[in-house]
Formats: C-alpha cells, sequence, structure tokens
C-alpha cells in the first residue's frame, strides 16, 4: 500500500503559490484513457492524497466518463448524437468512479462525487447549496470528485467542456490554485507537435488577444477541449484572482506540475480575488437581458467605481424582472459590466434617460434611484 509523505505546502509549490491552501485540479480524457493511464491515475491520486495530508483542501475536476463508457461499448470515436454520449456517460462515471475509489481507498481518503449541469451554477440559491456541500466535504477530509452530468446533460445545461466546468469550480471553492492538466507542458510559442523550436512559456503576466492566437486548438476523438478552452478557464479564474497552471499531466506528475515551471505555464491573477458574490454574477449566472448605456455611464461604471443610473441608459432588452442578472453594453456593443437590476424590463424602458427626479413622475414612486448598485455590479 502506498503510503502518502507528509510534506509541507512551500516544498511542494513553486515560489508564486507558496501560500495556497485549496487547490482544484482538473485532468482531461487523455489522462485518464490512453495507454498506461493506470498509473497515471495511481500517481495522480498518491499526489492528491499527499497534498491533503499536508493540510491542503483538494477537489478533482474528472472528464473520462464519456470515453470510459466508450471503451466499454466498443466505439473508437466519440460519438455525434447526444442520446449515445448520455448512454456512454451513464456507464463510463460508474467505472471511473470505481477506479478513484479503488486508488484513494488505499490511501485511507474519503471521495464525494458531484456531477453538475450548469442549471445548478446559474441559480444563486442552488449555488450557494452546492458550495456548503463542497465545504462540508473538504471539512472532513474527503476528497470532492466533480464531473459535468452528462448522462442528463442537453445543449441548453451543458458546460460543453471540463475546462470551464474546473475553473467554475475553482470559483465556487474560493481556490488558491487552479490546475488544469493536459498532455503537453502548458503554453508554447508554436505548436510543439509540429514545430521542434516551439518556446515554452514558464509564466504568463495577462492573457491578450496574442497569447489567445498562441493557442493550437487541438482536439481529438476522445476529448472536446484544446488549448483555446483551457486558455479561456484560466483567463476565468484569474479575473477572479486565483492563479491557473497549465501543465502535462500526461508524462509528469501533479507534484512536478506544481514545482517544475519547464513543464507547465503559470497564469498570474488580478491582485484581488473577489468577493463570492461578484464571482456569481461575473461567471457563472445566466443574463436575462442587457442594458446599452451611453459613454458617461460607462465611464462612470469602469473609471469611477459608481453605479448605473437610469440617465445613462439608451436600450433595454430582454424581458427581465427585478433582481435578475442583466448584460451592460457600451455604445460599441461590448459588454463592459454584469449586474442585478433593480427595475424590471418594462419599468426600465419607462425611465430610461430619465434623471432620478423624473422617476416617481415615470412610475408613481421611487423604490431606488440607481438601475443597478455599485455592490451589485462588476466590471468585465
Amino acid at each position: 500500500m502506498y503510503i502518502c509523505p507528509i510534506m509541507t505546502t512551500s516544498q511542494t509549490f513553486r515560489k508564486e503559490l507558496t501560500a495556497a491552501r485549496t487547490l482544484v485540479v482538473k485532468t482531461g480524457s487523455r489522462i485518464l484513457t490512453a495507454s498506461g493511464c493506470e498509473e497515471r491515475v495511481r500517481t495522480l491520486v498518491n499526489d492528491l492524497c499527499a497534498l491533503r495530508k499536508s493540510g491542503m483542501r483538494v477537489v478533482l475536476v474528472s472528464s473520462g466518463a464519456i470515453a470510459h463508457g466508450m471503451k466499454a461499448l466498443g466505439l473508437a470515436k466519440r460519438p455525434a448524437a447526444i442520446p449515445m454520449q448520455q448512454a456512454c456517460a451513464a456507464i463510463g462515471q460508474n467505472r471511473l468512479m470505481g477506479i478513484y475509489e479503488d486508488c484513494f481507498g488505499e490511501n485511507g481518503t474519503l471521495i464525494g462525487q458531484v456531477l453538475l449541469t450548469w442549471d445548478d451554477l446559474r441559480s444563486k440559491k442552488r449555488y450557494l447549496n452546492l458550495r456548503n456541500t463542497f465545504f462540508q466535504l473538504l471539512d472532513y477530509g474527503a476528497v470532492p470528485i466533480v464531473n459535468e452530468n452528462d448522462s442528463v446533460g442537453i445543449d441548453e445545461i451543458q458546460f460543453g467542456n471540463n475546462d470551464t466546468l474546473g475553473a467554475q469550480i475553482a470559483l465556487l471553492v474560493q481556490a488558491d490554485v487552479f490546475v488544469n492538466l493536459t498532455d503537453v507542458g502548458g503554453l508554447y510559442d508554436k505548436n510543439p507537435r509540429t514545430e521542434a523550436d516551439a518556446k515554452h512559456i514558464p509564466v504568463v503576466q495577462t492573457i491578450s488577444s496574442g497569447i489567445q492566437k498562441m493557442a493550437a486548438d487541438k482536439k481529438n476523438d476522445i476529448s472536446v477541449g484544446g488549448m483555446s478552452t483551457k486558455l479561456k478557464a484560466a483567463e476565468m479564474v484569474t479575473k477572479a484572482g486565483i492563479p491557473a497552471l497549465i501543465g502535462d499531466g500526461f508524462d509528469q506528475s501533479l507534484l512536478t506540475v506544481l514545482k517544475d515551471e519547464t513543464c507547465a505555464t503559470l497564469f498570474l491573477p488580478r491582485p484581488d480575488k473577489m468577493p463570492s458574490k461578484q464571482r456569481w454574477i461575473a461567471f457563472s449566472g445566466q443574463p436575462a437581458g442587457s442594458v446599452s448605456v451611453d459613454d458617461g455611464a460607462r465611464r462612470a461604471i469602469t473609471e469611477r467605481d459608481k453605479s448605473l443610473l437610469a440617465a445613462g441608459v439608451t436600450k433595454v432588452s430582454g424581458a427581465f424582472k427585478v433582481g435578475d442578472m442583466v448584460d451592460i453594453v457600451d455604445s460599441g456593443k461590448f459588454t463592459i459590466a454584469r449586474g442585478l437590476v433593480n427595475f424590471s424590463a418594462e419599468e426600465l424602458e419607462l425611465i430610461r434617460g430619465c434623471k432620478s427626479a423624473e422617476i416617481e413622475l415615470k412610475l408613481g414612486e421611487i423604490r431606488f434611484n440607481e438601475v443597478i448598485l455599485k455592490d451589485n455590479l462588476v466590471v468585465l
């Protein structure tokens, strides 16, 4: 039986990550299904258990259910039809969790299965209940293992790839690091599979359009994501103040990815973490409509940290209600912010462009002077 060593996180992480205490790790389908997968899974589990025993809280976001179902059914290529994908997931999820149960059990570690769709995160009530569930599992020393609920997923509620799901879980549990394990050593200036002189990029300060262009969106018959989706996931968490690592979990161990900059790329976060409410508004909730604003309102929101007033609203789109989330769109049709609105779409259509003193004349009462309070608004 494998005996986990006792270690400190400062011995395990790169210097930028030594203060981390909560870790979310996402692993891709190829790592879990290609030749040699048994040893890779065992090494990954051993590393997660070692980190947990050193005092860290760890969450695993695992692909692989559909791939294991495909293997059981003798399918070489991912089926295109949703019902067949769901059937593969239903068969494969049990097999996948059985593997994890055995490996974590060897380390004396409990696991908890969590299957999700977008609806579980878009509802604020369900989001908060889900967060409490994760914290309870972590408080008891269990390792939550998360996957998309592919067996019931349809287009409207699917994440589409587990890179996005992993980023959402990192936001949900207020992770200190999000690690995305793949079959390459992070980001390169060229495709390392086809260009012998491709140079590895160990650290990225900001995910710019130039960085996005470096992503070769390579997919295969098993997975649905490429480097582009991994960069989008990294961008999401770094905007929320969480560092992200994209690293080689195929040929390297998790502990190596965490400490060796040659086999992973570190994406640095914004200086401050977003509070939980702002993270949900910015990245998890579903907008019910949008409001367009003039340049004065745009500057007030983005440059002066002000609330949105009716005077700055130029257009109302959608059928939202009081308390719904809406996008705030500037004159160039770019979404600049997102927030919880204090008026219904019908009410806002009546008062758009009005000064605060005119709202009572239009509506017969004043519940709020602001369309969206600054505390309920996040600049994107």
